[in-house]
């Protein structure tokens, strides 16, 4: 793999605990040193929140879990540190059969050169020729600078708010940004590389309208090389890999998202037809079935796969 996982974020029906016990292999080595820090409030709507602890210091991500709004799902996010002390990626894809509904909410995939293949000028040069328009519109691009040059320039191409963005950085530069100003600029290479010469590219994924298979995460060159012709011509000859080509996905998640729904709007009422019929799920159903199937999620294709 010439990428690399830089975030990882999902959710599944699991305690903390068990998250915290299926997450121990992917770190190999170091997966016996990873502890919970609880005691922490929650973000974007949970109640309590953790930090996965690496040797008491090391921060690799976070979980977030509680709270009756939530519905028992717990959301837990890798950091970019968390993804480098990985050591079993494939452990890591087999956590869809490890959690209860494990499901990838954000899938962060860079590219990283060091010998000056790409630039802040190549970047603005194929944005400028359509390098970067897969289909309608070309996507916005916003840049981000400095009267610095050593601060590193940072350009955005599309919307956070889309399935697929890209962040283009020189890493360089960024890697030294916690530096003092004194050391920052006596520093000329990294790792045998010139600090101008590192660049990365970083594509975000999201569910906005489409799962993110597991298996993304082996696949991640494919899919970083299909999100843009630019991409593809930083790593060519590889198989085609579309979002837009996962009708069961897509499906799945209308499926989950009725469940879901129902659920919290006659979850109560249901329970209590079922009371009233003394187990008999066959005669509640009959109580309630209406004549025709639902006509969204029959246009979303859910009733043409298997589950």
């Amino acid at each position: 793999m010439k990428t690399t996982i830089d975030w990882l974020a999902f959710r599944c029906q699991d305690n903390p605990f068990k998250v915290l016990a299926a997450l121990t292999p992917i770190w190999g080595t170091a997966g016996d040193l990873v502890t919970l820090q609880t005691g922490m409030s929650g973000k974007d709507g949970w109640l309590h929140g953790a930090n996965l602890v690496l040797a008491g210091d090391v921060v690799l991500g976070r979980i977030d879990y509680g709270g009756e709004s939530q519905r028992g799902w717990v959301r837990v996010n890798l950091s970019g540190t968390g993804c480098e002390w990985v050591q079993n990626w494939p452990a890591v894809v087999d956590l869809q059969n490890v959690l209860t509904q494990a499901s990838i909410k954000r899938l962060d995939i860079a590219l990283t050169t060091y010998n000056g293949e790409v630039t802040d000028l190549r970047i603005l040069e194929a944005h400028q020729s359509g390098q970067f328009t897969a289909g309608g519109r070309p996507p916005v691009m916003t840049h981000i600078g400095s009267t610095d040059p050593r601060a590193g320039r940072t350009r955005y191409i599309g919307s956070r708010k889309s399935h697929k963005f890209l962040r283009c950085y020189e890493k360089g530069f960024e890697l030294l940004k916690d530096m003092p100003r004194s050391q920052r600029d006596s520093v000329t290479d990294i790792g045998g590389h010139l600090v101008e010469n590192i660049y990365r590219v970083e594509l975000e994924l999201k569910d906005v309208d489409k799962l993110i298979p597991w298996e993304a995460i082996s696949g991640r060159d494919s899919i970083f090389a299909s999100a843009y012709p630019f991409c593809a011509e930083l790593l060519p000859n590889l198989p085609i890999w579309r979002m837009a080509n996962l009708p069961d996905f897509k499906a799945r998640a209308s499926i989950d998202t009725a469940a879901d729904n129902c659920r919290t709007s006659y979850g109560r009422t249901l329970r209590a037809l079922l009371m009233v019929n003394r187990g008999d799920k066959a005669a509640t159903l009959d109580m309630v079935l209406a004549a025709q199937p639902s006509d969204r999620l029959v246009e979303s294709g859910a009733l043409t796969i298997d589950y």
